[in-house]
């Protein structure tokens, strides 16, 4: 009897512990992958348990299908390129920021074949092997993967269109051909400042709207942004405003070479300032949308580098306040 007794007791043990073991303190293991991860970039997946490469961490990402066909792809277990356990993240659990520790799995999806589609959204689910067993934990919810060839290529051909109906419209209304004719100051040359208030527009929009179509979210702007947006519109009206004030309006055609001289003009008037402009507009138009491309999120512009771009404008400015 006393045999018979201990024997049930050293199984009810076993199944004790296994579920105690596997549950950690009866805390379920959370899953977490972050929003408009790039499947270009090394994709990260965090989950609240160390595992260890020997247990077979394996991801599945599964998709909705209201519209299109399910893939083959998504039966797929994508196995990780790395796994770190010890890791800490954070993450935003009904509006309250939570500090988890556990596991980060790094996968690459490169090779992940979303079509034309700008971003797709999945579910990700990650298995692996927990004492001879199969363990299984799913997301919370859905998230965004991004395909940034797709979503540039999306953003090109909207910013392209929508370019062609202001200018056809402007040329329509105006009987100009001529684009330039957008960006001429009262007298007709090729305005500087309005040139770059055309740039700026252009490259913030796109960034945004290509954000927006790989995380369907409203991103917010980074103060340096809005800073050199707000620098380019005042040095645009401050000097429409000087030139209306001192120059008599003409007729000329525009031309590219205006951007880099003094008005009015005389057979060799260029201007170092509106050159150093012009060469600051260029680089940081560059850099921003490089680095905005390449890491997936609007660059924040340092703030030195916005102060350079204002004494820029103060330096084109200055002569037509004088």
């Amino acid at each position: 009897m006393i045999t018979r007794a201990l024997w049930l007791l050293v199984v009810g043990l076993i199944v004790t512990i296994g579920p105690a073991r596997a549950e950690s303190n009866g805390v379920a293991p959370q899953l977490f992958m972050p929003d408009g991860q790039l499947k270009s970039h090394s994709v990260r997946v965090y989950i609240s348990r160390d595992l260890a490469l020997n247990q077979q961490p394996r991801l599945r990402l599964l998709r909705s299908h209201a519209v299109t066909k399910r893939d083959v792809d998504e039966a797929a277990r994508l196995e990780p390129g790395i796994v770190a356990s010890g890791q800490e993240w954070t993450e935003s659990v009904h509006g309250q920021e939570v500090r988890r520790t556990g596991t980060l799995l790094m996968f690459d999806l490169s090779n992940l074949d979303l079509h034309y589609k700008a971003m797709v959204r999945v579910r990700p689910v990650v298995s692996w092997i927990d004492g001879g067993s199969e363990r299984v934990v799913v997301g919370d919810h859905d998230v965004n993967l991004g395909n940034i060839v797709a979503a540039l290529l999306w953003t090109a051909l909207v910013v392209v269109v929508a370019l062609s109906i202001i200018v056809a419209g402007v040329a329509w209304k105006a009987g100009k051909g001529n684009p330039l004719y957008l960006l001429t100051g009262v007298d007709g040359h090729l305005s500087l400042a309005l040139t770059q208030v055309a740039c700026w527009t252009v490259a913030v929009g796109a960034v945004v709207l290509g954000y927006g179509m790989v995380r369907l979210e409203i991103p917010t702007i980074p103060p340096p942004v809005i800073a050199l947006m707000g620098l380019s519109l005042a040095t645009g009206g401050i000097g429409y405003f000087q030139d209306t004030k001192n120059l008599v309006a003409g007729g000329r055609n525009p031309y590219l070479a205006d951007l880099v001289r003094v008005h009015p003009w005389g057979p060799n008037d260029l201007s170092l300032a509106k050159a150093q402009m012009m060469l600051w507009t260029i680089l940081l138009l560059t850099l921003f949308i490089s680095k905005s491309i390449l890491d997936g999120v609007i660059w924040d512009i340092p703030w030195a580098m916005v102060s350079l771009m204002g004494f820029s404008q103060v330096g084109y400015l200055a002569p037509k306040l004088v």
